[in-house]
């Protein structure tokens, strides 16, 4: 694979990737937080913080796959 297609297809699973977490964050905004200062949350009162925090995590995913993108699709030193 020449540097050129490398750069490329890292281009591209970029755009993915970022197209995915701005998916993730737009729908995180939408999760409706149960009401403050409720004393005995019930184990479903608890869900939407349970999907919020999966959402920051495949966010946090998200994130570090376009870092290691970045990094494997940079060109390398010829003279190594």
């Amino acid at each position: 694979m020449t540097n050129d297609s490398l750069q490329y297809t890292a281009l591209s699973r970029l755009l993915v990737l970022n197209n995915q977490v701005h998916d993730l964050e737009n729908q995180l905004r939408q999760v409706a937080l149960p009401p403050v200062g409720v004393a005995n949350l019930t184990r479903l009162e608890t869900a939407p913080l349970n999907r919020i925090a999966e959402m920051q995590e495949e966010i946090d995913q998200g994130v570090r796959a376009s870092l290691v993108t970045c990094w494997l699709g940079m060109p390398g030193d010829p003279e190594i």
